[in-house]
This record gives C-alpha cells, sequence and structure tokens, in this order.
C-alpha cells in the first residue's frame, strides 16, 4: 500500500507539471493570436509584396506586411512557426494528461480497494497472563475478557467501535502533539501518525504498567518486551 500511495503522488505531481505546461502553452497560444496563418507573395502594380493570409468564417483574410525583401517577415514567419510548434505540443501534453488522469482514477480506485478496513485481532497481557483477547470485524470489536482486576485490565466492556477501540489505543502511544513525534515516527518506520500501526511496532507498551500485546504469529514473552 505504501509503495501504491508514493507511486500515486508521483504520477499526481507529473500530472500537475503537464496541466501547468498546458496553462503556459495556452496563454502563448492567445498571444500569437487564433488563427492559423501563412505568409504568401502577392503582385501588387507590378511590386512584390509579403501578405499575412487566414481564413475566417470561411473567407480567406489577408494583411499585407510590407515589400518582398531578405527579413521581411522573419518575426512574422517565427510567430507561424511558433504557433505550429506549440498546437504540436499541446497535441502532446494534452494525451499525456489524458492518459495520466486515466492512470489515476484506476490507481484511486485501487486505492480504496486497498484501504477497506481489515480485520484483526490481538491479545492483551499482563505479564505473561492474558486478560484480553480483541476481536476486530467489520466496524465492531469483540473482546474476550479473561480478567477483571482494574490494573490488569484495559477493558471495561466486551463490544465497542472501532473509534472508541482507537482511543484506547491511541492512549498506549505516544502523544500526538509531542515536539518530537515526526523523530519518533521516523524511528518506528512511519509515515503517519496511526495507533493501529503503531501499537503493532510498540506491542503497546507503557513505563506506567505492565500490559502489552502480542499479534498473531508473535513469539513473544513479557520479558522480550516490556521495559521494566
Amino acid at each position: 500500500m505504501e509503495n501504491l500511495e508514493r507511486i500515486y503522488q508521483f504520477i499526481l505531481s507529473e500530472e500537475k507539471k503537464v496541466l501547468a505546461d498546458l496553462e503556459r502553452i495556452d496563454s502563448e497560444l492567445d498571444e500569437l493570436g487564433t488563427k492559423q496563418k501563412s505568409i504568401v507573395i502577392k503582385m501588387i502594380k507590378g511590386k512584390k509584396y509579403y501578405y499575412e493570409q487566414w481564413r475566417e468564417n470561411g473567407t480567406i483574410k489577408c494583411k499585407c506586411l510590407g515589400k518582398v525583401y531578405p527579413g521581411a517577415v522573419c518575426q512574422a514567419e517565427a510567430k507561424i512557426s511558433r504557433r505550429k510548434e506549440l498546437l504540436a505540443l499541446q497535441k502532446e501534453q494534452k494525451f499525456l494528461s489524458e492518459q495520466l488522469r486515466q492512470t489515476l482514477q484506476k490507481m484511486e480506485k485501487r486505492r480504496m480497494e486497498e484501504s477497506v478496513i481489515e480485520d484483526y485481532s490481538f491479545e492483551v497481557f499482563w505479564r505473561d497472563e492474558i486478560t484480553a483477547r480483541v476481536t476486530v470485524k467489520g466496524s465492531g470489536v469483540h473482546v474476550s475478557r479473561y480478567c477483571s482486576h482494574p490494573l490488569k485490565q484495559l477493558f471495561s466492556q466486551e463490544k465497542m467501535t472501532r473509534y472508541q477501540l482507537n482511543r484506547i489505543l491511541e492512549m498506549r502511544c505516544f502523544e500526538k502533539g509531542r515536539g518530537d513525534i515526526r523523530q519518533i515516527l521516523d524511528h518506528l518506520g512511519m509515515k503517519e501518525y496511526n495507533p493501529q500501526e503503531m501499537v503493532k511496532k510498540t506491542h503497546g507498551v507503557s513505563y506506567n504498567d505492565y500490559i502489552w500485546f502480542r499479534f498473531p504469529g508473535e513469539n513473544l514473552t513479557a520479558k522480550d518486551v516490556l521495559v521494566r
């Protein structure tokens, strides 16, 4: 999921660059004019003149640029050439923008699919004594309590919401507002403050008690995780 998010953000940044390029192209095209023009030479009373020519409302329009002599219309030619380049570049960038947009839409769908809330479970211990087993499924949380001692038991009820569970998990984490939270997250290999993911790494250990969490597949005892 993390790699997918990194790729998504990269493509999103590339799309922003392409859209910015399109804005610059449109702005320059506005300055050059909206008409596709060409330069022709006409004979007027036996003399040669350059004319700028374009089509407007089905009618050919023209504008005299002056007598023919070397370099007389170089600026006009440069503008026509630049306009052709911009139109070709605009076509390419629009195609690229559309491809990036389609890719982003597919990735957004994938992100939504992968961000569906996962079910999980964990056990709660006081030293090496199991005090509860927590099962999270869908939007609900079920707690099997094996001990009622207030110093050993975190949970006062057997059913709760994910929000309520996350509030409890947050109490087993570092304070979200502390000044060095960025360094702590980096140390844990995390990009954001997420209590559920954090307790998987810290086992919910606190200096204030002997409670800790064991997740499926972990071969741990109290001496492996407790800090005192």
